[in-house]
């Protein structure tokens, strides 16, 4: 296990100009200040890139601008350039609209030496926490992110979290261990956060801490959100039954990615759980069951579990090349 502490704290920006002063200068002032914030843009139209390039030059020393050719690799494809140029042992992302709290990088720090001290060496592990939910002007909606959306964030179970991921990357702080098993990120997924966290159920521990770091700021810009959760919101969403059947499948798509990677390394019993999680697509109605059954495949919250198993249940075909 390495001591000598170094961050590198990966931002993919696109079009965040209105919000990036905000959260670089929340880095900035961070209580912990053993890191390094490398940036990658990915092809903003507005003035992102001057900004970032302002910031770099007024901190030279701690922030490092990645400028490459490619463009519009979106929020996984941006973070995975990130992590290839990160050498630190340890990593964390960032959002471009959010505002981190002046200790949130000492204190999962402090968590994951801790987790690392009583752990086998190399052991991959991430550490989460929960999220303030605000509005555009940082005004409070939820104190907390996982209450507002009814999840429990310390169900770590790999059947589970194969369903739904219940971590969000710019909480999470990751170790080199992770980072070696977990790269590259597939581009075929659904989120790099969802993927390490499925790598770190398989191979290694997750921690969370029950406190807020982040202003998870929502304004209708954002690659994902925080939804109040509510039987009117899963019911709208029912409504548009095509397009969670297509979230559903890219879920079994990245499952299958995940088994391709891994399916020489994962232990026997993770290996059953993924391989059936799979056969879901293909299988009869009545042999469905028995997998949902036997393997306790399901989302949290009564009304999106149900929403789920419509779909798989009723889906002759999920299975797209």
């Amino acid at each position: 296990m390495s001591n000598n502490g170094r961050i590198d704290i990966l931002l993919a920006t696109y079009n965040g100009e209105r919000f990036l002063t905000d959260q670089i200068n929340s880095i900035i002032s961070q209580t912990y200040d053993n890191w390094n914030l490398i940036i990658r843009d990915d092809g903003s139209t507005d003035d992102t890139v001057e900004l970032i390039k302002e910031f770099r030059d007024k901190y030279p020393s701690k922030i490092i601008y990645v400028e490459d050719a490619d463009k519009n690799l979106g929020p996984s494809g941006n973070f995975s350039v990130l992590l290839s140029h990160s050498k630190a042992d340890y990593i964390m992302f960032c959002d471009q609209d959010d505002v981190w709290e002046p200790e949130k990088v000492e204190l999962v720090y402090n968590r994951i030496m801790a987790v690392e001290k009583e752990s086998e060496e190399r052991t991959p592990v991430l550490v989460h926490t929960d999220l303030m939910v605000v509005g555009r002007d940082l005004e409070i909606i939820s104190p907390s992110m996982f209450r507002f959306q009814k999840l429990n964030p310390t169900s770590v179970d790999l059947p589970e979290l194969l369903v739904q991921n219940n971590v969000t990357g710019c909480t999470v702080l990751i170790n080199k261990a992770l980072k070696e098993i977990a790269s590259p990120i597939p581009k075929n997924i659904i989120m790099h956060d969802w993927w390490l966290v499925l790598v770190a159920a398989a191979f290694g521990k997750i921690e969370f801490i029950d406190k807020s770091t982040i202003k998870y700021r929502q304004h209708g810009n954002n690659d994902t959100g925080a939804f109040s959760y509510s039987s009117k919101y899963f019911l709208n969403r029912l409504k548009n039954y095509q397009k969670m059947k297509d979230i559903v499948r890219k879920n079994f798509k990245q499952a299958e990615v995940f088994f391709e990677r891994y399916k020489t390394r994962l232990k026997p019993a993770d290996y059953d759980q993924v391989e059936s999680y799979i056969s879901l697509q293909t299988e009869s109605l009545p042999k469905k069951l028995e997998i949902l059954n036997k393997y306790n495949y399901k989302k949290q919250g009564k009304i999106r579990d149900l929403g789920y198993k419509l779909i798989v249940l009723s889906s002759k075909k999920m299975k797209v090349d």
